[in-house]
């Protein structure tokens, strides 16, 4: 599209939807994402604001000495078509974006006709700060197209469709581009002229109706447009849940890779990156190259295939982990403490959470961790715009001295007006709103995991693409008769293969947890002796929602609102343990508190309640007898920090709240973590045993 250029403080901008938006580069809008980090750091100059490090270091090109096998990839002609295997260690995300650099500087491509499709978007930046190191022009890094398959198909859905809309459901938006690419001219053309060169990562997690589209696009490239796929199939675990073992009988959907070997998009040259360049153990380096080469060769009909693997990683471990009960983990870092199952993390941060150790925990079916001082300074910030002396004030008065200072105050600052910033020093609160209130807000405001410091506790699933110098793989002694062999190994290996010095293995913990369907949550019934008890988790995505924090419904005014937030900010300077109790008379809704104590701080969604249901209903099959109900009380809930909640503008929900939170639409929430055993009684007043 075409518009005037004006002039805003001295600064090119163009005016679009009744808003001005700054040039980029000489001459991009970032009209739904953030501006890239040397464009803001530009525009930032002379106002103090630094620029958030890094949680890597890219290695100055200079000290690369590229292997044999990564020159053949990154020295490939521009319109090579390659299928490139790399296994963990050996440099895939360095080579991409050395590929990307070179295809630039001495292939010639337009950078804004490279597209990069990226699994995460937490990889999008380390990428483009990669690419941005290697390049002779820095600049040019961020012109080229990254971003996750997701985004790249609705740059498409809402540049062709226009009635697009973000629906609830990912799975019909990326239905709608495919059918698109397939049959819209436009969209061909747009392809056929818009790229040069395609690269994809962590291609082996594109699975089903992604991978379909990412053939589908390469089928309408140019026949001269490169292609860059990069992949490792040992680590494709991907296809299934992280909470329960696979079996033999479900559909396993092929990934991208395998697509392409059957030619499902033309013809590709494959080539492997041989050489681990992650580790220096005798032990791990074996694991990374002969085990990984097991992993990847089909189990036999009769051959116990993950007994063999998880043999092998065990008698190349370098000894055994410590107890989860050890003290000596809270000296542990750099360190990674990996399970099979959400519920065995859950297991294992309650007992380390009861002992006092501290740690951090990163799982699926945790609420997005958005950095607090959001909400602590601008809960009850209700006009249109929010200027810096504003902001400073609140910042002193709020969140200066505690541990919700998560940034600097000019950092925070820099934070604000790159997503939404009007100008250097007026913040426009609606555009943050939106921004802030996506499902998946910006990555650089978000916490990966719970907690501050420790040894990470987490899933193996969630913990693949990162690294930790040492890895405590807490392996199960059995597994099910009728897993799939071929997947629980592969999830073995990628467990195995996330330490740079030392893995040690310990014993996993035997409980049959099941999950609910509908939202995943987990639980354990504990029905021996016909005992109508479970243990199930507390503190999922969406148990606690902005209603239970300042509804009408729950919180007689706003005063009573303010005094639980107030008690919440405090939350992140103290480990606090809360109960929460049935109120019969708000519709059996949990009331958040403090033990002992009458003052409600937040109120659990129905969704808990349902799911509660669902876990007497198991108890109730198991037992016989009645129809069992939720407990009236639930203890051992823990405290793990405090996170913001935004709301977008016009939320679905937000009259039913108190004012001034109806108006600004943020909010603390506490970050509540709990694996509580509770018994079931019977409904109908009778009597549970």
């Amino acid at each position: 599209m075409t518009r005037p250029l004006r002039q805003l403080d001295g600064k090119p901008v163009v005016k679009y939807k009744k808003r001005f938006w700054p040039l980029v580069n000489g001459g991009e809008v970032y009209l739904d994402d953030i501006a890239p980090a040397d464009a803001r750091m530009a525009d930032a100059a002379g106002t103090g604001e630094t620029e958030a490090a890094p949680e890597f270091q890219v290695v100055p090109p200079a000290q690369i000495v590229w292997d044999e096998s990564q020159r053949d990839v990154i020295d490939a002609p521009p319109e090579d078509r390659l299928l490139v295997g790399a296994g963990p260690g050996t440099g895939k995300t360095a080579v991409a974006c050395a590929r990307v650099s070179q295809l630039i500087d001495q292939g010639g491509l337009e950078p804004s006709r490279i597209w990069l499709i990226s699994f995460t978007r937490t990889a999008v930046r380390e990428i483009r700060d990669r690419i941005a190191a290697y390049l002779e022009d820095a600049a040019a890094a961020y012109a080229v197209k990254i971003a996750t398959l997701d985004s790249h198909a609705w740059t498409i859905h809402s540049g062709f469709d226009e009635g697009a809309k973000i629906l609830g459901a990912y799975e019909e938006n990326i239905e709608r581009v495919l059918e698109l690419v397939r049959e819209d001219e436009n969209v061909a053309d747009y392809l056929l002229d818009n790229v040069e060169h395609l690269v994809v990562d962590e291609a082996q997690d594109i699975v089903g109706i992604r991978a379909d589209l990412v053939i589908e696009m390469i089928r309408r490239l140019s026949s001269s447009c490169g292609v860059s796929v990069f992949a490792d199939e040992a680590q494709a675990i991907y296809g299934f849940a992280d909470d329960h073992e696979v079996g033999p009988g479900e559909v396993r959907e092929p990934p991208l890779p395998e697509k392409i070997r059957r030619g499902a998009a033309g013809a590709f040259r494959e080539c492997e990156l041989k050489k681990v360049h992650r580790t220096e153990s005798p032990q791990l380096l074996t694991i990374f190259s002969d085990t990984r080469r097991k992993v990847l060769t089909a189990a036999g009909e009769n051959g116990d295939k993950l007994t063999e693997i998880k043999d092998e990683v065990i008698r190349l471990a370098h000894g055994e982990a410590p107890n989860v009960d050890d003290a000596a983990l809270a000296e542990l870092e750099d360190a990674f403490i990996l399970y099979r199952r959400r519920c065995d993390v859950l297991l294992t941060t309650s007992m380390l959470t009861q002992n006092g150790i501290p740690h951090r925990v990163r799982m699926s079916g945790l609420p997005v961790c958005l950095t607090p001082w959001i909400g602590a300074a601008l809960s009850e910030h209700t006009d249109a715009d929010l200027s810096r002396d504003r902001f400073m004030k609140l910042w002193a008065g709020r969140v200066r001295g505690t541990a919700l200072a998560t940034n600097e105050l000019d950092e925070a600052w820099a934070h604000l007006v790159r997503i939404a910033g009007r100008t250097q020093t007026v913040v426009e609160m609606r555009l943050l709103r939106q921004r802030l209130g996506r499902k998946q807000p910006p990555a650089e405001l978000c916490h990966a995991e719970l907690g501050l410091r420790g040894p990470i506790v987490g899933t193996i699933h969630a913990s693949k693409g990162r690294e930790a110098d040492t890895v405590h793989l807490m392996l199960s002694d059995t597994h099910g008769k009728d897993v799939d062999q071929d997947e629980e190994a592969r999830v073995v290996f990628v467990g195995a293969t996330r330490g740079r010095s030392r893995l040690l293995i310990g014993r996993g913990w035997r409980q049959f947890a099941g999950r609910v369907e509908a939202s995943g949550r987990a639980y354990c019934p504990q029905i021996k002796d016909n005992r109508p008890r479970a243990q199930f988790e507390i503190g999922h995505d969406n148990d606690i929602e902005a209603e239970g924090l300042a509804g009408r419904r729950f919180f007689a005014g706003p005063a009573a609102v303010r005094a639980a937030q107030t008690r919440i900010r405090s939350f992140a300077d103290e480990s606090v343990s809360l109960v929460a109790d049935s109120d019969r008379d708000a519709g059996f809704v949990y009331r958040l508190k403090e033990d002992g104590q009458g003052q409600c701080l937040a109120v659990l969604s129905q969704g808990v309640n349902a799911d509660l249901f669902t876990v007497g209903n198991a108890i109730q099959a198991k037992l016989g007898g009645g129809r069992r109900r939720p407990p009236d009380t639930i203890r051992h809930l823990h405290v793990r920090g405090v996170r913001s909640i935004v709301l977008p503008p016009d939320a679905p929900g937000s009259e039913t709240l108190h004012e001034p939170w109806r108006s600004s639409g943020i909010m603390l929430a506490p970050l509540v973590l709990g694996y509580s055993t509770a018994y079931f009684p019977y409904s109908r007043g009778r009597r549970g045993r």
